[in-house]
């Protein structure tokens, strides 16, 4: 059980998050096929495959250059909405922790708040639209809330994911109001989003590497 993450874990962490993502490809392809386009398998296996090489290359100065350069990466190597927002997410999330040394419970709310405020200025969508959002706004808060309690990290992440389980479980109850599927219309009632989906799995091997 890890309290606490150095530069170390958090490249750990990172390399751990994309194997358990590009596992998932399949998964999320054919999740992504009902009300998209189909391609967030190749997507995630692009990205997150590129994200792997940045780690293993090393040569980081700190957490934040680390996680900036992820973004970079996945951005470079993913061109598309998904890619932009992933990119957005790892950026956000260094910028929050710039000048940490260490990662505990105030600094993992921090970096999602921000990751998820990104988003939200990119993609333009908000909760209920039927977007990763609607998995991630949940678990801000509930990790906000954790940490603010005192928990530790791992009880934390724990809160976070159960929550955006709950969000995207929810997803299928709601019309799509953003991005491609939302021409689909009611057809995108009683599906998963893809988006939020892959949130869940990327909670769950963050939340699992913690504990």
């Amino acid at each position: 059980m890890k309290t606490t993450l150095v530069k170390e874990d958090l490249a750990a962490l990172i390399g751990y998050v994309s194997d358990e993502m590009i596992a998932s490809k399949d998964k999320l392809t054919e999740l992504d096929a009902i009300i998209g386009d189909g391609d967030l398998g190749v997507t995630v296996t692009l990205g997150f495959t590129a994200v792997k090489k940045s780690i293993q290359a090393g040569g980081y100065a700190d957490m934040q250059t680390l996680l900036s350069g992820c973004g970079m990466a996945f951005a470079d190597n993913a061109a598309s909405t998904f890619g932009a927002l992933m990119s957005t997410m790892f950026t956000r999330a260094g910028r929050a922790i710039k000048g940490k040394d260490q990662i505990g419970p105030a600094e993992a709310a921090a970096m999602l708040q921000s990751a998820v405020e990104g988003v939200e200025q990119r993609g333009k969508a908000h909760l209920g639209d039927k977007t990763m959002l609607d998995a991630l706004i949940p678990a801000r808060e509930a990790l906000n809330k954790a940490a603010a309690e005192g928990k530790k990290l791992p009880e934390c992440m724990d809160a976070a994911l159960e929550a955006a389980r709950n969000g995207a479980d929810e997803t299928k109850k709601l019309r799509s109001k953003a991005g491609r599927s939302e021409w689909m219309g009611d057809r995108t009632v009683g599906v998963k989003d893809a988006g939020a989906a892959a949130m869940v799995i990327l909670l769950e091997a963050v939340t699992g590497y913690v504990k």
